[in-house]
């Protein structure tokens, strides 16, 4: 008689699991310490972004300029206000303690940024699961789309609009899976005015979500146009 092992168990938790256990690694080989500045892209929008933070406080009336210039006497400003200032403001919390080191500040903004990327990875996982109805596969999708070229450039970049404005959008879009699943309207709409302190990405989002409940009841339940006499 054939001898017959039980299959082991595997918890309905594992993918999350081995996902953060992957995204562990985006906190340990990045977000370099020792690396203070190279010239390109990157470097040179993070290094545009922590000045902006820098004006982010009282001594500067929070103007959030990005340079300043004196020409016959007048000082002139060049404020940056395109954007939410949320993201600003987080990373001066997370920097404010290391005003004395330009490094770890640069350091502690890197980190508020991979932050954000994993949290979005987490979020796209479960808006996932949800959708695909398979936690596996959800596992697969989000490891494949947040291990990608761009995904692992930007990852820590200092600029809000990067890895806040994808977490951001997320947020919302995860809420959109649970209000269609569950019927939960007051947590979306709370997500989407937390997100909306992040980026305006997230208005295209409901934007999106808003026109196509109206064409969805609108088809269910056409209007009745009056008939003429």
């Amino acid at each position: 008689m054939p001898l017959r092992f039980p299959r082991p168990s595997i918890p309905r938790s594992a993918p999350l699991l081995l996902l953060l256990a992957a995204l562990s690694t985006v906190f340990v080989f990045g977000g370099d310490r020792g690396r203070f500045y190279r010239p390109g892209h990157h470097d040179h929008v993070s290094a545009e972004h922590m000045s902006i933070v820098a004006n982010l406080s009282p001594a500067h009336r929070f103007l959030m300029f990005r340079s300043r210039s004196d020409e016959a006497g007048d000082q002139r400003y060049d404020p940056y206000n395109r954007f939410p200032v949320g993201g600003h403001a987080l990373i001066a919390l997370a920097t404010s303690p290391f005003r004395g080191d330009l490094s770890l500040r640069l350091h502690a903004a890197r980190m508020v940024m991979l932050g954000f990327f994993a949290a979005a990875a987490v979020l796209a996982y479960l808006a996932t699961s949800r959708l695909a109805a398979g936690r596996w596969t959800a596992l697969t999708a989000t490891l494949l789309a947040f291990s990608s070229f761009y995904g692992l450039y930007y990852n820590d970049m200092i600029m809000p609009q990067t890895m806040p404005g994808l977490f951001g959008v997320l947020l919302t879009f995860h809420g959109v899976v649970v209000f269609l699943q569950d019927g939960r309207f007051r947590q979306l709409l709370v997500r989407a005015c937390a997100s909306l302190l992040l980026s305006w990405d997230v208005l295209a989002l409901v934007a999106a979500f808003v026109v196509l409940g109206l064409a969805r009841e609108f088809v269910r339940a056409p209007p009745r146009l009056p008939l003429s006499r």
